[in-house]
């Protein structure tokens, strides 16, 4: 037997489609080709798919109908060595490698070698550290006059260059701005966070873009952020809020929920909403953390916002955004009822000029710029010591909305994003 295999493209973005051809094979061989890459941390994620060759012994994975079967080598690699699982780190612009290994009736055949890029040589990267304001540019090398977006990340404090060099690469300025994290000229912890630091980045990306407004996306924490900031500064053609808040929540001390405040306008703190805990609530989640199984926060937040008069001082006033809003949204999230969020934060829009995408069996991580096609899909994080995050949904699931979410994002940014 002399196989043979074809991998197509072996260099390419990493939202494009990889396609695979395996010929001289017997008849009713069964093929098994096997995934592994590393994360940003070196972290090894693999995964595998197994397939039976034809009478002509072929194993065609080329035509658009086969398109899923490949893209699970991708979205379902899990790390090594975990009985949960993991989530996939990746803030950096550097390029994936991606190994593939084919067996045929066991017996090892091939490795191929791919690389999945989230930018090339057209797209300048340059690190911005300048009156005050702290981040990463991503922008074409040749065309000067294109849409503008700042990109703003969550909770992990992370600026997610990898994204947005992705999103410079279909024809934006994106500008991924730091506000909190380990990067150097930025607070720790996010506490006492001015907006007013957030419009001058506006301003400034503005004047560097040559834009009269510019485009905002934000996701969790980031999304609650910049529906904050539309809301409170008219700037924006568009807003993507991806798994979005409703409300204005406390601020973080090393990485950990705290009853401090997150942002402050005009040298005064805005108010947040106060966790509220029963002890039946924390008794489960100690319980799970023993066992180290996945913990679920939604218990908290349906304990938080069960009397919403109580809380509205730090409800978000969506109600005065004057830019075209997307949300999208999962139905099994377990961080926060990003679902239930959206639904609000629409109805207080009056469905004017608001798009929500709803994924009804998707979580937590179900979309751009913390889910990218081409990348291992999330459900649950360990977050450190015998804490497990159950972020909800399925690798399936999440896959499914995140290759969903972002076609519809594309092309939500080509209507609004001017």
């Amino acid at each position: 037997m002399n196989s043979k295999v074809i991998v197509s493209p072996l260099h390419a973005y990493v939202d494009e489609q990889t396609t695979i051809q395996i010929s001289g094979c017997n008849p009713k061989d069964k093929v098994r080709i096997e995934s592994s890459m590393l994360d940003q941390k070196g972290n090894v994620f693999k995964g595998c798919s197994t397939f039976q060759a034809n009478e002509q012994g072929e194993v065609d994975l080329s035509k658009a109908d086969t398109q899923a079967d490949v893209a699970e080598l991708f979205w379902a690699a899990e790390k090594e060595n975990t009985r949960h699982g993991d989530y996939f780190f990746k803030s950096d612009a550097s390029e994936v490698e991606i190994e593939l290994q084919i067996k045929i009736n066991d017996q090892f055949k091939e490795t191929v070698q791919l690389k999945r890029y989230f930018y090339k040589e057209d797209i300048v990267r340059e690190g911005i550290h300048e009156q005050g304001i702290v981040g990463t540019l991503f922008y074409s090398a040749s065309e000067l006059a294109q849409p503008a977006v700042l990109l703003i990340g969550g909770s992990d404090g992370e600026i997610q260059e990898h994204a947005a060099a992705l999103l410079a690469s279909k024809g934006y300025t994106v500008f991924t701005l730091a506000y909190f994290g380990q990067q150097e000229g930025v607070p720790k912890d996010l506490e006492k966070i001015p907006l007013e630091y957030f419009y001058d980045a506006v301003q400034w990306l503005k004047a560097r873009a040559n834009q009269e407004k510019i485009s905002l996306i934000g996701y969790s924490r980031g999304a609650e952020l910049a529906l904050l900031l539309a809301s409170t500064y008219d700037e924006f053609t568009s807003v993507v809020a991806g798994a979005p808040g409703a409300y204005i929540t406390s601020g973080l001390k090393n990485g950990i929920y705290a009853p401090i405040p997150s942002w402050t306008l005009n040298q005064e703190e805005l108010p947040f909403l106060k966790f509220k805990y029963r002890f039946a609530q924390m008794f489960a989640m100690v319980g799970g953390m023993v066992k180290k199984k996945p913990v679920s926060f939604l218990s908290i937040w349906e304990n938080s916002l069960q009397s919403p008069e109580k809380i509205e001082d730090c409800r978000i006033r969506v109600e005065n955004i004057k830019a075209s809003v997307l949300l999208i949204a999962g139905g099994q999230d377990q961080i926060w009822p990003a679902s239930q969020f959206a639904t609000q934060v629409e109805e207080k829009m009056n469905d004017q000029n608001v798009h929500v995408l709803h994924y009804k069996e998707a979580g937590h991580f179900l979309g751009f710029p913390y889910a990218l096609p081409g990348m291992p899909a999330n459900v649950n994080e360990h977050v450190g010591g015998r804490l497990i995050m159950n972020c909800g949904g399925s690798k399936s699931a999440n896959a499914a909305a995140t290759n969903s979410s972002w076609n519809e994002l594309l092309n939500y940014l080509r209507d609004y994003a001017k």
